[in-house]
């Protein structure tokens, strides 16, 4: 066996390209005291023994089977269905036996996460265990540290990229030796893993609901896309000066009319959900910026008997609904969109595409106010109006403007309060019981949650650059990585210099760029047109393959192979723009694909041809689902356009606009 030096070396070099902290901190951490001896059955492999320090009265924890520890770790999987699971989880590391196991079992098609709260101990293993594959696998994700250190924000960053596996189907198992030795970090980190699985299914079911009411609404606000303002000269406009956040939570009534103070308001940029801005004006208060981003038509009656507004910029996701860029009375700005831009077409094939300096696409109006302020290079960020809970039993502050909407449904029996407390209900089935900023009692609900653990994850990640995020709501649910601090405190010890004069956006959109997307949406309909045509003619082939592997005819599905090939080229070359845009709604279809896939990699079959035939049926509906996104795509392609000529022939000084 080479010796304990060189083994450590080889395990913190795979970790230091992706756990480049962790390695850092494993070359300076004191080992725990482990004796290790030879399993029973195989002289060449090792188990060992977990020593408690002399000044304790614990006992020796055993960490694997003294016989036969990969036996037992082959035996603790057994619970393990890795056709249902997508992830599994183990909850202590241990010698890395289960760890060794489990990742080829995965296939290659799935997640395996670790957990290790212990960092002597977990030095003190890769000092004698050479562990170093796992750490190179892009599907093997390692978390070490007590419950502090590994809250839902270190959770959530880890994962994210591995939402899928997550949702699909996550496995819990606890080697027998973690419950003995950690079993309140083992517990916290379950139930926080617990936390960012359902905030994950939450955005994977919200994702599955809106993928056609996104594509309808960016593919609406084409024009206004290509030809209106964007943010790219706000980035770093206002660096280094304090930005406040407005939301809409119950709280906000509690510090809002400090910003009335015209000294005050001169040396913060302002920045509100659209749902805060009426309250903000009927205090005498402009905010800087609205955003937007809501998928609903409804939302344009926020807007509803505003005065104009040319020096309050709205800021709009694309996807969001286009009778809110219309209705709002200033001018727009639209961040940038992948979706849009493949829409558009790529600049070098007759496109006409921007590259834009893009902003995180925000979950809710809240985040999208905290990226914009940070895209402006504001900091610290403040936040008011944050509660993400139900502050004194409310859902919004008062004389937001969802209580405009509701006005016509109030009366003697249907109060406001009540329609407040409806508002809650509704979700019922999701409230959580919580304590508030003050240690008081209060209740959230699983979105919020979500929301909150997406917002921690970006106050982590500020905050290790450097950046400062101040939490004045005064009220709502605690914020990691933030600072609890009064609106007043924040203002008398950041809002201390005027902010510059802010980059101004008009309402005007360029006439010449207005009619290039008039062609490219006609362009875009007639490859999706061809992408269909192509679907329909490979399904026709695949039918005759399954025939083939019927028939055991390899030559006639070698000639098949290759018509298919050809199709699939002409997809990945010419149509490729296409194929993209009609998978942003065939959402569902790529969800069930991965989950195929995983069960294609860990099936056995009897004969070589019957692995193609699984393939080939696991293609068959995928294709099936890309032809009815392409039906689904042409008609939201076909409404735009005529969108399009309705809302613009008068811009473009045109009488009609070819569709």
């Amino acid at each position: 066996m080479p010796p304990a030096g060189e083994i450590l070396s080889r395990n913190l070099a795979a970790l230091e390209p992706r756990y480049a902290e962790l390695a850092a901190r494993l070359r300076s951490q004191t080992p725990a005291v482990l004796q290790w001896e030879a399993a029973r059955t195989d002289s060449e492999t090792l188990t060992a023994t977990l020593v408690p320090a002399a000044d304790t009265d614990a006992p020796p924890v055993s960490l694997a089977s003294r016989y036969d520890p990969v036996a037992e770790a082959h035996t603790l999987l057994e619970s393990v269905d890795f056709e249902q699971a997508a992830c599994v989880t183990l909850l202590g590391l241990g010698l890395g036996h289960a760890a060794q196991e489990v990742l080829p079992k995965l296939a290659g098609e799935g997640l395996l996460l670790i957990y290790e709260p212990d960092l002597a101990l977990l030095r003190a293993v890769l000092e004698r265990r050479d562990l170093s594959a796992l750490w190179t696998e892009a599907s093997v994700v390692l978390l070490c540290g007590d419950a502090e250190t590994v809250d839902l924000a270190a959770v959530v960053s880890a994962t994210e990229r591995f939402t899928a596996s997550l949702t699909q189907g996550t496995k819990l198992v606890t080697p027998p030796a973690s419950r003995r030795r950690a079993a309140d970090d083992i517990a916290a980190f379950g139930q926080t893993l617990s936390d960012v699985i359902a905030g994950f299914r939450t955005n994977v079911a919200t994702a599955f609901v809106n993928a056609a009411r996104t594509c309808r609404n960016a593919f609406d606000n084409l024009g206004v896309y290509a030809a209106g303002a964007t943010t790219d000269d706000l980035f770093n406009a206002a660096q280094g000066h304090v930005a406040v956040c407005v939301g809409a939570g119950p709280s906000l009534v509690k510090n809002v009319d400090l910003l009335r103070d015209p000294a005050i308001r001169r040396k913060v940029v302002l920045i509100a959900v659209q749902t805060a801005l009426r309250p903000l004006l009927d205090r005498g208060i402009r905010p800087d910026y609205v955003t937007a981003l809501d998928y609903s038509p409804i939302c344009a009656r926020f807007y509803e008997g505003l005065p104009e507004l040319p020096d309050v910029t709205l800021v709009a996701e694309p996807k969001a609904n286009a009778a809110i860029l219309d209705a709002f009375p200033g001018p727009v700005r639209t961040l940038a969109s992948t979706f849009c831009d493949l829409a558009l077409g790529n600049p070098a094939h007759g496109g006409m595409a921007v590259k834009r300096r893009s902003i995180p696409s925000g979950s809710t109006v809240a985040h999208l106010s905290y990226y914009l302020a940070r895209h402006l290079g504001c900091d610290p960020v403040v936040l008011i109006g944050q509660d993400l809970g139900f502050s004194d039993g409310l859902y919004y502050a008062p004389g937001t403007a969802v209580h405009k909407v509701w006005e016509c449904e109030l009366g003697a029996f249907n109060t406001l309060e009540m329609m407040e407390w409806q508002r809650i209900m509704r979700m019922r089935a999701y409230l959580r019981r919580a304590k508030d900023i003050h240690g008081r009692p209060i209740f959230t609900d699983e979105q919020m949650a979500t929301y909150l653990q997406q917002f921690e994850r970006d106050f982590a990640k500020d905050d290790q650059a450097g950046r400062t995020t101040l939490d004045a709501t005064e009220g709502g649910m605690p914020k990691a990585h933030t600072t609890a601090i009064t609106l007043a405190e924040a203002l008398a010890q950041h809002a201390t210099q005027d902010v510059p004069p802010l980059p101004v956006a008009t309402r005007e959109l360029n006439p010449d760029r207005l009619s290039g997307v008039n062609t490219q949406i006609a362009a875009r309909r007639d490859e999706i047109d061809a992408l269909r045509e192509m679907s329909r003619e490979s399904l026709d082939i695949i039918k005759r393959m399954q025939d083939a592997i019927t028939q055991r005819d390899r030559g006639r599905l070698d000639r098949l192979f290759e018509k298919l090939d050809a199709k699939r080229s002409r997809v990945e070359g010419d149509l490729k723009v296409a194929f993209d845009l009609v998978n942003w709604l065939n959402t569902v279809g790529a969800f069930r694909r991965a989950r195929a896939d995983r069960v294609l990699a860990r099936t056995n079959h009897d004969h070589p041809m019957d692995k193609v035939g699984g393939q080939l049926k696991r293609d068959a509906v995928n294709i099936d689902g890309i032809v009815q996104a392409c039906d689904e795509a042409t008609s939201l392609m076909t409404a735009a356009h005529a969108r399009l000529h309705e809302r613009y022939a008068d811009v473009l000084g045109l009488a009609e606009l070819p569709v």
